[in-house]
């Protein structure tokens, strides 16, 4: 990853530091795009623990038209294709 041209100072602990550094190393990789890898991780779990709760909240009515929709989307996706 290309370090962007505006920076900033992140105070942590120095055992968070260092657990940082540890993967980092282990990983061959920088501080930084552990940090990064883990921000974007954690917007990622956010992202679908609320589609989650969307998809929780529909309706009997609302679930049996998104699986309907859903089926056929997937057909569609397959048209012409070889399933095996």
């Amino acid at each position: 990853m290309a370090p962007s041209k505006t920076t900033t100072t992140l105070r942590v602990p120095s055992d968070l530091r260092d657990e940082i550094a540890r993967i980092a190393e282990q990983r061959g990789t920088t501080m930084l795009e552990v940090v990064t890898d883990a921000v974007h991780r954690l917007g990622r779990d956010e992202w679908w623990s609320s589609v989650r709760g969307a998809l929780d909240e529909l309706t009997p009515s609302d679930t049996a038209s998104y699986v309907t929709e859903s089926s056929g989307l997937e057909a569609a996706s397959m048209d012409g294709l070889d399933a095996s």
